[in-house]
């Protein structure tokens, strides 16, 4: 029996196997360390605000075994294989890190301004017109005299509400002007001087507008900086992250096969 080859391999895979085993150890034994047992203790302090008792600390070590053994088992049975959400996981991991390892800058003027024009939408709020108005049927056939002597009469400094006509005052913006007065003064809402009567006019009325006083668009500059540096740094920390994940996936071949 000592000269079969058979004999021979087994004894082999028995010898090289034994090796293993003493070079590597055995893959359920886990090692726990002074290391991890300080960052158990490390944890509590953080999520409970105090020290462990000696209780919670043994059952902090207790859960951290249980998890690690389970953990341990599932990667074993190769639980983490063709799983969706673990896949999106650990990929996240990589561009976090990726992201992280990234030292941050803050940003130019130019990079800044550009920024700034392609993400306007990010920071301002809808234009909102202070309007007042007056208004005059068209279907009077003195409607565009009266709005004529009206119109003289405000840019002597008369008041509005003391000419006899109902006077309207609201805060709309260009959507709501165009709802409620007509295209025509939303297209020149935007446009129309500051305390200027001016004339313009909807479908059915022939109207005298003047704009008081415009809310919102993009705040002040001061008021904005900080939000600006603060985002378009982030943006490019992202596209450096990119870059440095582009050249890892550049690393492997993909092949199809049909």
């Amino acid at each position: 029996m000592l000269r079969e080859p058979a004999l021979h391999f087994f004894v082999l895979g028995a010898l090289l196997f034994g090796a293993h085993h003493v070079v590597a150890g055995d893959p359920r034994t886990i090692v726990i360390t002074p290391g991890l047992k300080a960052d158990l203790e490390r944890r509590f302090r953080d999520d409970q605000g105090r020290a462990p008792t000696v209780a919670e600390r043994a059952q902090a070590l207790r859960d951290w075994q249980r998890d690690e053994a389970l953990f341990r088992q599932a990667l074993a049975e190769k639980l983490d294989q063709n799983d969706r959400a673990i896949r999106a996981l650990l990929i996240d991991k990589l561009r976090a890190r990726a992201v992280q390892q990234v030292p941050a800058r803050e940003p130019t003027e130019a990079e800044l301004d550009d920024w700034l024009k392609n993400h306007q939408r990010l920071y301002e709020t809808p234009k909102r017109y202070a309007l007042e108005w007056l208004s005059f049927a068209k279907a009077s056939t003195s409607a565009a005299d009266e709005r004529a002597a009206s119109q003289e009469k405000l840019k002597s400094g008369v008041d509005a509400r003391s000419l006899g006509r109902a006077h309207f005052g609201a805060k709309l913006t260009a959507e709501e002007v165009n709802e409620r007065l007509g295209a025509e003064l939303a297209s020149q809402v935007a446009t129309l001087p500051l305390g200027q009567w001016q004339k313009s006019e909807s479908a059915g009325e022939l109207l005298l507008v003047r704009v008081d006083e415009v809310e919102g668009g993009l705040p002040p500059a001061a008021e904005l900086r900080p939000r600006l540096i603060i985002d378009c740094a982030a943006a490019l920390r992202a596209q450096a992250a990119k870059k440095e994940l582009d050249k890892v996936a550049a690393q492997y071949r993909f092949q199809e096969r049909r």
